[in-house]
Parts: structure tokens; sequence; C-alpha cells
């Protein structure tokens, strides 16, 4: 383990070399910048936090004994779940309240790689969202275990439904809070949509619209057949809904097994009885679902038992995005405002094309945490 400087500190520095350098091209007194520089150090130091480098990326201490021997890793997995960050957006791409699947997989197979980590703890507050960023999770968390031997406990705080449950069926015990919601094991294909009877279409500088009476026509000109699949302007084929529906199977197929052999429960157990269905964790427990009903400080317990701990000799670092420097968050807050398609890699659902996902709610949710 390597001790790093805090946000705090980066920022206090960046602030000090980005300020010192305005005064001396705007040719303030020297003593105004002894006077700003020491502040601002101040400032620096009044908001360190102890980071530490952990598995190649950041940390920050949440709980048990900062000495301990054995050391415990929480990976936070919050908001809809999108597959990888292609967008560049900037800072303000870690502020979108979204999570990406291959960071996390990242991230776990950084920390099999240090042998100072002893477990786990998946943090998870999520509806779902795309399969490949779910089914990502899932795949780093049982390679983290395969390499490592090392436990991973779920912790449910709130919600983790549909691609939550996918990323966290492998862990080996799974922990829900009071009043949360776990299941929606089903898979959702979308949007399609319909126009009967156009008869305009405004497209507008800010809003469009469609009329619709009977009257006008569109017509798609296209090479191969169903390339137009996903018009609004016609129905689908009873060929192109065949085709979807298979896929759609396949998917669901392979979402439900992975749930069945990590929960041990049955395939069929969970076509039939359980469905596509949210529960609460009384519930869930019944069900097999989940393995107990408590709070955060339980699955920390449970994890730090699991991993082999000593009583209390156990230490909880939270992992953290890389900490920015103050010209980063000045020009990553310019770009995402200035050039609003950087910002994040929109999942295909914001932009109007139907996509698979595993999600709880409504997919159009998806873009206003991106927005």
């Amino acid at each position: 383990m390597k001790t790093t400087e805090s946000t705090g500190a980066v920022i206090g520095k960046t602030a000090i070399m980005s300020v010192t350098a305005l005064i001396i091209l705007l040719g303030l007194p020297i003593v105004f910048l002894i006077a700003l520089i020491a502040g601002l150090a101040g400032l620096g130091a009044a908001t360190a936090d102890s980071q530490d480098s952990i598995g190649g990326g950041f940390t920050e201490f949440v709980a048990g004994e900062r000495s301990a021997e054995t050391r415990l890793v929480a990976v936070p997995v919050i908001g809809p779940i999108l597959g990888e960050d292609r967008g560049g957006g900037g800072f303000l791409s870690a502020a979108t309240g979204v999570t990406y699947g291959y960071a996390i997989k990242e991230r776990l197979l950084e920390l099999a790689d240090d042998n100072d980590v002893d477990g786990v703890l998946l943090e998870l507050d999520t509806p779902g969202g795309t399969i490949y960023g779910s089914k990502a999770i899932a795949d780093g968390v049982a390679e983290y275990r395969a390499r490592t031997g090392n436990p991973v406990v779920a912790y449910v705080g709130g919600i983790s439904a549909s691609g939550g449950m996918y990323a966290m069926a492998g862990a080996d015990e799974i922990v829900a809070d009071h009043g949360t919601l776990i299941g929606s094991i089903g898979v959702i294909f979308g949007p399609f949509v319909r126009y009967n009877d156009v008869t305009a279409v405004d497209n507008g500088i800010l809003f469009g619209g469609v009329e619709t009476s009977g009257g006008v026509e569109f017509e798609y000109l296209t090479a191969g057949r169903s390339k137009d699949l996903g018009s609004p302007y016609r129905d689908m084929t009873a060929e192109e809904k065949k085709v979807l529906e298979e896929g759609l199977d396949n998917a669901y197929g392979e979402f439900v097994a992975h749930v069945a052999e990590g929960r041990g429960l049955t395939e069929v157990q969970i076509k039939n009885d359980l469905g596509a269905l949210i529960y609460g964790e009384q519930q869930a427990i019944a069900n097999g679902l989940i393995d107990t009903i408590g709070a955060r400080e339980d699955a920390w317990a449970r994890l730090a038992e699991l991993a082999g701990a000593q009583g209390s000799d156990w230490r909880l670092d939270r992992s953290l995005p890389a900490a920015p420097g103050l010209l980063d968050l000045l020009i990553g807050a310019a770009t995402d405002e200035s050039e609003p398609a950087a910002r994040v890699n929109l999942p295909a659902v914001c932009t109007g094309t139907a996509t698979l996902l595993t999600y709880h709610g409504e997919p159009s949710e998806l873009c206003a945490a991106l927005r």
C-alpha cells in the first residue's frame, strides 16, 4: 500500500500554481501573492482526508481499524449501469449518477492483483441498465473470486434490480438493508414507435411532433430486408418480431442461468415462480435472492468474517475515482457545458434506437441522469 495525496491536497496545489501564474501575469504585488498562496495551502491541508492508492486506484477510509491487517475495499455500483464511457466527457462524467460496468470490472481486476486486499464489498443502489454493462460487473466478480479466493459480499442499500441482480448474483453472500427492493429478473427490448395515419411531422427548432389522422405516408428506401426495422411509420413484420424475440429469449436465458447458478436456485423456479417481479427484502430472502437482512455495518462485519479477520482487526476503504486537479475541473466543466455531445456516451435508448436492457422502471429514466 502506498499513501498518496488526497483530493484536497491535489486541488490545493493545483490552485496555488494556477493562481500564482495569474498573479505574475497580472503583475500583482508579491505580498498579495504570498498571502494568497498561504491561504490556498491551508485550504488544501484542511480538506486532506488521507486517501490511499490500493490496487492502482484511490480509496478513502470508511470503517474499522486504520492499522488493521485485514484490508477490505468497497466498490460502489450506484445508479443506472451502462457499459463503458466512450464520450471523454471530462470531470463531470463522474458526477452523472451512472456506473460503467467495464470500469467496475477493471477495478475488480486491479484489486485482484493487490495482495494487500483481502475481500471486496459491492455497494449497490441501482435499477439495472444495459446487459453488457451488468454482465461486465458479474464477470469481474467471478474473475476476482477465481484469481484470489477472497470473498465478495454484496450490500444492497435502496434497490438492486434487474442488472443489479445480474451483477451481484455471483457474490459469496448478499446482504440487503431494510426497505430495499431486489429482483426484476428480466429483459426488455425497445422502444419501438408506430405512428398510425400520419398527416404531418413538425421537426421544429426545439421540439417536434407528429400529427396523425390518416393521409400522409412515409417510405424508407433500404438495401437489405428489414433494414428499416424500428421505423415508427410501419408495423413490425412477423419475421422481424420472431427474430427479436429469439434474441430476447437468448439474453433472458443467460441472465436466468447466471442467477440460478449464483443463488442456488433452479431456472424453473426463477422463470415460473419469481418471474420479473420486484421484491421487498423479506420476500427476497424467502425466495433465495439474498442471504441476510441487515444494515451496512452487518455487511462490513460479515465480509470481515469471511476474509478471516480476527475480531475487530479489519479496515474497510471505499474505491474512488482518481482525484482531479483544479484545471481538470475547470476544463472538464467548460467542455461538458459547451459540448453536450461529449458529456457522456448516451445509451441508444436515449437516442431513439431500440436497446436490449435489463432495467427496472421506465427506460427513458436512463437518459434523465445523463442530461
